[in-house]
């Protein structure tokens, strides 16, 4: 048995050494195709540097078309608010059923969309020189002065995987939070209480109050004792709803029948807070949900912003490439879709976009056959407005509703038509629209639409063309990359194999194996 036991150790040493060799043999090719993905990468960066200046001549002229149309509202030649009904209901005080009003934005709103170059980028498509532990979700707090920044990871897997001394980025293409050349290091983990937002609430508080009364927009039914609320600048953190019930709010009140207005006392829900107000809030947005304990990673530099439910990038720069490298991992799904940035050059597809959509990146399972996120290079809206002011006349004086005003009315059918008790074709400064002052901004909307035209006519032509010849060139780099994957997930398996047989080897040299020699 000795000599047989002594011919398996020698079999599970010999394995290792070919899979040791083996790797190193991968990770010298590997090497050599990575310099030939670097030279192709240049090219492709070369060319993708000279679409950004041009997408910039189109950009810069779409921020003054919604100047322009803003001008038109803030002049008081158009409206860009109505009355929309947000409740109905029976008052308690006297059984009488109301509806509530709420002053919103009108429907007129309209939208111009950005140009950018869009990128599609598999796995594969990778610097073949760093590894991607993981991607997290959390919420960073600034510490100016301190040198340090923390993140509350909020995402399901916590901090699984993450070690200190991994890298941490907003996003592979152009952080925002951190620059490219100072990207921090996770110097520690620690441990913060998060507050999970579930519902957003409309409301009234005073300074010194501990008594939120909801008037406006947001439903409170899911709000109940214990709950988590935040108010920036009014309430204290760690602020909770200790008690629910009801108080008296003055609104104004239009009576349907008589034609009047009035101020009604009206009972609105409210909820006593854990802390009182350190300032007076009039129809502001309280948050509330959740608080929860989650796991922190403590970075070694400052955060340039402060940002909730943020995506981050762990990246481990490691000189052994195949460590923690997934093989079974597939090297063409999930897709990350966005939009080229700072850092040029990425994605295995680009092409030239404006459907107005957020600038991601996103995640697509394509493979999944999931629906394909809706990527762009974002918009800019504004309201082309009409001529229809939502009022309010109490003790015989009119007002002009403003964003956020509520209104109570016996009447569940008040309408948005000119000339009613809660509408006036009248501008509150004067101006008409399309007649003096307002036919110049009329003309100043139509300046810079044209603006916009005369750009794109001068500039896509030539973006289209760059883009096209970089598409090639990525699609040649794809393949190229695609090889170099492979090579990865080979030099990663064969280490995996050496580890197994050298663990193999050690366990069966410890044993005695002599009764079993039979």
């Amino acid at each position: 048995m000795a000599n047989r036991k002594a011919d398996i150790i020698r079999d599970l040493v010999s394995k290792a050494k070919q899979s040791e060799d083996s790797r190193e043999s991968i990770l010298r090719m590997l090497a050599l195709k990575d310099s030939k993905i670097d030279e192709i990468d240049e090219l492709i960066t070369n060319i993708d540097k000279e679409i950004p200046n041009l997408i910039a001549n189109i950009n810069v002229t779409i921020p003054p078309i919604k100047t322009a149309y803003d001008a038109r509202i803030t002049a008081g030649c158009r409206s860009d608010l109505k009355w929309e009904i947000t409740e109905s209901g029976t008052n308690f005080r006297d059984n009488s059923n109301y509806t509530v009003y709420t002053c919103v934005k009108n429907d007129t709103r309209q939208q111009t969309n950005f140009y950018g170059q869009k990128y599609y980028r598999k796995p594969l498509n990778r610097d073949f020189g760093s590894n991607v532990i993981t991607e997290v979700i959390g919420n960073i707090d600034l510490a100016s002065g301190s040198g340090i920044s923390t993140i509350a990871v909020t995402s399901a897997n916590g901090i699984e995987g993450i070690e200190v001394g991994d890298i941490v980025t907003d996003n592979l293409d152009s952080p925002t939070i951190f620059s490219v050349g100072a990207l921090p290091r996770i110097t520690g983990f620690g441990t913060e209480s998060v507050l999970g937002i579930t519902t957003t609430v409309q409301g009234n508080i005073g300074i010194g109050s501990d008594f939120f009364v909801a008037v406006g927009a947001g439903s409170t039914l899911s709000i109940t004792v214990g709950s988590a609320v935040s108010m920036f600048n009014v309430l204290p953190e760690g602020t909770s709803v200790i008690a629910i019930g009801t108080a008296n709010a003055t609104l104004p009140f239009y009576n349907a029948t008589s034609g009047t207005f009035t101020n009604a006392v009206v009972t609105r829900p409210a909820f006593q807070l854990s802390n009182t107000a350190t300032s007076s809030a009039t129809l502001s947005i309280i948050h509330v949900g959740i608080n929860s304990t989650e796991p922190t990673l403590i970075l070694d530099k400052e955060a340039q912003k402060e940002l909730d439910e943020q995506s981050f990038v762990i990246i481990r720069d490691t000189k052994d490439i195949d460590s923690d490298f997934d093989y079974e991992k597939s090297p063409i799904d999930p897709v990350t879709i966005g939009i080229v940035g700072n850092q040029l050059g990425i994605g295995h597809i680009s092409e030239i976009n404006n459907n107005g959509s957020p600038p991601g990146p996103a995640q697509w399972r394509k493979v999944l056959e999931e629906d394909e996120p809706a990527i762009g290079a974002g918009h800019v809206f504004y309201y082309t407005g009409n001529t229809s002011w939502p009022i309010s006349t109490v003790s015989g004086v009119r007002s002009y509703a403003v964003l956020g005003q509520t209104l109570v009315s016996t009447s569940s059918t008040l309408t948005s038509g000119s000339g009613t008790a809660t509408v006036t074709p009248i501008s509150p400064t004067g101006a008409v629209d399309g007649v003096g002052g307002c036919a110049t901004l009329d003309q100043n909307i139509s300046n810079a639409e044209a603006a916009l035209v005369a750009a794109v006519n001068a500039n896509l032509p030539e973006i289209n063309r760059l883009n096209d010849l970089s598409q090639v060139l990525r699609q040649y780099r794809d393949e190229e990359e695609l090889e170099a994957y492979g090579m990865l997930q080979g030099a990663a398996y064969e280490r995996s194999r050496a580890n197994k047989s050298k663990f193999r080897s050690n366990t069966f040299d410890a044993q005695d194996l002599s009764e079993f020699d039979t």
